[in-house]
């Protein structure tokens, strides 16, 4: 099969005016000029861009039936509580969880999204439906363990690492849901089970102002919210650190780790991501939903930190799409290079979740995970991937054509 287009941009090589893209059954063969290759099985999109597939590296799939029923608030806590309540008052059952995860994996595709990794507490009913669809998945399995819940703890491991759907395309991770909902001893455990089956990782880091207050001093809104829902007791300790320094000193910051969200830090917070190798999941758009201070995300880049996007869940967000999430970027950073945008939304994120030997660029011998813009009136290729509002024409992943029916 021959993909051929006005612009094919590869992200790791320079853009192809006029290129074209060479598949064989799954993989990319060749990235050329068109003029430079003949064949019968041709699909020519003419004025179009040619990309890699998106990558959405902090999701919750299975939270798609939540879309605009919760608008965010500046308190996270009093969202988180809206958002039980609404999950309360639903019942939510096995079906009702894999239907949102089918839409929310629809939703995905649609929007050229082929790679993502989902946070999910309940694996035994998302892990099915990830597994029978094209989508290419991390999917994180989760992990509450403080106050009351602590000697829950084996059992949530052992249910969130379930792998009896684990294949090439799906993976299984864990996530210790975050430095107030998981205490010190417990981070520490999930950090070795990580390390000797080597797990990726992932862990909700410094999403609030509050969570500092918390993990310093035992107090605030969290504190607060975690006595509502009746988990508290007075043995959650105090750590005195923050919580990037928590969640460092309990062997969670490694390079198969995706710290999400990172709103909340210190030049020092920064350096030792850095150090670490750990990713960060920047999700704009819910981060402007909760009017959270300007995010650190360029500082973070100019340290060498591994920086991709995420888009959160459709409780907080209008939409799976990262291409949605760059073009808010590109209108709110005008001095972020084109490239690097595209960096972030697709090798970035496929680095964050060990799929960048496959995915993440055109590059021969990678799956042919392939998203198809069309061009805006003007020409040029990056104006048409980030100041138009024009959806994917097209979406390949592993060089099958995907369909509303997919």
């Amino acid at each position: 099969m021959i993909l051929k287009a006005r612009f094919v941009v590869p992200v790791d090589s320079p853009v192809i005016e006029n290129g074209a893209l060479v598949v064989n059954d799954d993989r990319i063969v060749e990235v050329v000029q068109a003029r430079d290759v003949t064949g019968r099985d041709v699909v020519d999109f003419g004025d179009a861009v040619i990309c890699p597939g998106f990558v959405n590296a902090h999701t919750h799939l299975e939270l798609s039936d939540f879309k605009g029923k919760i608008a965010p608030r500046k308190s996270l806590t009093d969202w988180l509580d809206r958002l039980v309540q609404a999950m309360r008052s639903e019942a939510r059952d096995r079906d009702a969880i894999r239907k949102a995860t089918l839409e929310g994996i629809r939703d995905s595709l649609r929007a050229g999204v082929t790679t993502v990794g989902d946070i999910t507490r309940h694996p035994e009913h998302t892990r099915p439906v990830l597994a029978q669809s094209l989508l290419r998945a991390v999917s994180f399995g989760e992990v509450i363990s403080i106050g009351k819940t602590r000697h829950r703890l084996e059992e949530q491991v052992c249910h969130a690492l379930n792998e009896n759907q684990a294949s090439d395309s799906l993976r299984i991770g864990l996530s210790p849901h975050s430095p107030y909902t998981v205490e010190p001893n417990a981070m520490r455990d999930c950090a070795e089970q990580a390390a000797v089956h080597r797990l990726p990782l992932c862990i909700h880091l410094a999403e609030s102002a509050d969570e500092e207050v918390f993990t310093r001093k035992r107090e605030g809104a969290i504190a607060e919210y975690l006595k509502r829902i009746g988990v508290w007791d007075d043995e959650v300790p105090i750590s005195e650190m923050k919580p990037v320094e928590l969640v460092e000193r309990s062997g969670l910051l490694t390079p198969r780790t995706v710290a999400a969200h990172a709103n909340y830090v210190s030049d020092a917070d920064i350096a030792q991501l850095a150090r670490s190798g750990t990713s960060v999941a920047y999700c704009p758009r819910t981060h402007a939903a909760f009017d959270h201070e300007p995010h650190r995300f360029r500082e973070m880049l100019r340290a060498g930190v591994n920086v991709c996007v995420g888009t959160d869940s459709l409780a907080s967000n209008p939409s799976l799409s990262v291409l949605d999430e760059l073009r808010y970027l590109r209108r709110q950073f005008v001095d972020i290079p084109s490239e690097r945008l595209l960096e972030m939304g697709t090798i970035h994120g496929a680095k964050a979740l060990a799929f960048d030997r496959i995915v993440g660029t055109l590059s021969p011998g990678k799956i042919a995970d392939v998203v198809v813009i069309p061009l805006r009136e003007s020409g040029d290729h990056w104006d048409s991937v980030f100041l138009s509002d024009a959806s994917p024409v097209a979406v390949y992943v592993a060089g099958c054509l995907v369909d509303d029916e997919t």
